[in-house]
């Protein structure tokens, strides 16, 4: 646990690599299970509502098919008076004064058949039927027929329906309603045809005919029992109530679907959401498991792999302190490092050996020259060994796969020269490229936060200008404009031509400033060599271009329609004559 703590303490660039690696690692996998886990409840959601639609679309289907099967039956048995009385007449008379009666039908129809015989070849030719009921109004009897019984039977009362799926249909005569005829078909088959579409436990599907008599119903037999008894009661409740069914009620803890067909059917599926929230647990947790293993394993070789480094690294770095303390007899043991920080380490024991060295000779001169020669030559040496030690933990990031790292570096090592050197002008193109190096050091700090966007004519880029002039501009923007709790911040610097005068045009959509602030700024910088107070950048930018430039320099700061400021600078070229107005902007 102690090496663990070494490991991840501030202090080197490694243990500030090794945080970074492991909270970017970590980062990117729990991103990975966390869009995979939406996506796959999303699609499983999806699947659910596609499998209850699928249901409920397949039982119409059946349903309607079945209803036409047994209108088709209905008007073989009851098309016409002739029939009906065929089947009113084997209902009530025996069977003896039935077959006379027959027999005369017989001799005056030629197609008559009798009513078992039609019943028998209803079975024959319509295999799914597996039974008939045939109730007439003004009879107390009623007919059941069977697949194993094809002739029938009579019986007395009320008819009681089998376990199967029925179409009930009404036997008309003289546009009255004159009895009912109830077809069975074996529930099997659409049993069948449910489950092979139930992916998911908690499949429930109901059809209720207009009397809310239910002709169907099909129950999963994973669903638990309480849930299935709790729907239950939902729906009787709500049938026995007003013949309706509690569509919004069921909608809350299932997928439902429903549908009202011809002939007043009603189809009902719901899913239970439960049991699709349990599918989702059940395909996540080995991706959620596999991943917490993954981020172990790579936790592991990640601490491995940079323990050894970070171990050298710290010896570097006490002896560095021990340095900086003054102690400048302190030497850093090479046997104890390795391949670049060995080289490192070599570096630095003779750049102490150096300083040793110019101490001693230092000493023997006067105090004065002692420290006029004691800044030179820090002067001459902290410079390079921070440009040699920045291009080392550059070239050592590129050789670790870091390359987003080694960029930063040179971004920094380049505005750190720069900012050093003691050149007083810089062309155009070499300005933007620091602002934008610098710029690109904001945007690595505050990820996804910051865009930007620089232009430059070509015929522009050579243009002399004093350094420092857009810089704090840009500057000023990250110091007073932005919001880093934003995601669309944006800086935009273009350099282009407007006739014979050269326009930097710098916007960005931050917190602007107002219009009074604006004219009070303006009304400053008209007058030269005086205090802006908050603005002291662009002073310093006002005094050099108006000393460089002369009176075609102008500066302009207006409020953007993003809410921002835009500053405006514009002059003319040396030794070219305005020709041009200058343009608000």
């Amino acid at each position: 646990m102690s090496k663990l703590r070494i490991l991840f303490a501030k202090g080197t660039l490694l243990n500030r690599l090794l945080r970074k690696y492991a909270l970017v690692m970590i980062l990117l996998t729990m991103l990975a299970t966390g869009i995979i886990s939406v996506h796959t409840w999303m699609q499983t959601e999806a699947q659910a509502e596609q499998m209850t639609n699928e249901a409920l679309q397949s039982t119409s289907r059946t349903l309607n098919d079945k209803t036409t099967l047994s209108k088709i039956i209905k008007d073989q048995l009851f098309g016409n008076s002739e029939k009906i009385e065929n089947a009113t007449t084997y209902l009530t008379k025996p069977i003896d004064q039935y077959l006379m009666y027959a027999y005369d039908q017989q001799q005056n129809i030629a197609d008559f058949q009798s009513f078992p015989n039609q019943m028998r070849d209803i079975y024959v030719n319509y295999e799914e039927v597996s039974t008939l009921y045939v109730v007439f109004s003004q009879l107390p009897e009623y007919f059941e027929s069977s697949r194993e019984n094809k002739g029938g039977t009579i019986h007395s009362g009320t008819p009681k329906l089998s376990d199967a799926f029925y179409i009930k249909l009404s036997i008309t005569q003289g546009g009255s309603e004159v009895g009912s005829i109830f077809v069975g078909f074996d529930k099997q088959e659409l049993d069948a045809t449910l489950e092979s579409l139930n992916s998911f436990n908690g499949l429930s599907l109901y059809m209720i005919s207009g009397t809310t008599n239910r002709l169907y119903t099909f129950h999963d037999k994973g669903m638990p029992k309480t849930v299935l008894t709790m729907q239950e009661q939902t729906i009787l409740k709500s049938l026995q109530k007003n013949s309706t069914l509690p569509i919004e009620e069921l909608n809350q803890r299932n997928f439902v679907r429903y549908q009202r067909l011809p002939d007043d059917y009603r189809v009902l599926a719901t899913l239970d959401r439960q049991s699709v929230r349990q599918a989702i647990a059940r395909n996540l947790a080995p991706l959620v498991v596999g991943v917490i293993i993954l981020d172990g394993v790579l936790l592991y070789f990640l601490y491995r792999t940079f323990k050894r480094y970070s171990q050298q690294v710290d010896i570097v770095m006490s002896a560095m302190d021990e340095t900086a303390k003054g102690n400048l007899d302190t030497r850093i043991d090479t046997t104890l490092t390795e391949y670049e920080l060995k080289d490192l380490s070599v570096g630095i024991n003779e750049m102490l050996d150096s300083i040793n060295q110019f101490v001693e000779d230092i000493y023997k001169l006067e105090i004065k020259q002692q420290d006029a020669h004691m800044r030179a030559l820090q002067a001459q040496i902290n410079p390079h060994f921070l440009y040699n030690t920045l291009e080392y933990i550059r070239m050592y990031a590129l050789s670790e796969g870091s390359e987003e790292l080694a960029d930063v570096v040179y971004a920094f090592s380049a505005l750190l020269r720069n900012n050093t050197n003691q050149e007083k002008t810089i062309s155009l193109k070499e300005e933007l490229d620091f602002c934008e190096k610098y710029v690109y050091l904001y945007q690595m700090r505050y990820p996804n936060r910051i865009a930007y966007h620089f232009s430059l004519a070509p015929e522009l880029e050579k243009i002399e200008v004093p350094k420092f002039v857009i810089q704090p501009l840009i500057e000023n923007y990250f110091k007073h404009g932005i919001d880093f709790t934003r995601f669309d911040n944006a800086l935009s610097v273009k350099v282009f031509r407007e006739g014979q005068r050269v326009m930097i045009v710098v916007k960005d959509n931050g917190k602007g400033i107002t219009p009074e602030r604006i004219e009070e700024i303006e009304a400053r910088l008209a007058q030269p060599r005086v205090e802006l107070y908050q603005s002291i950048g662009l002073q310093n930018v006002n005094e050099r271009l108006r000393a460089s430039f002369g009176s075609s320099y102008q500066m302009r700061l207006t409020k953007n329609k993003e809410g921002g400021l835009t500053v405006t600078i514009t002059f003319k070229e040396k030794g070219k004559k305005d020709v041009s107005s200058v343009i608000s902007r």
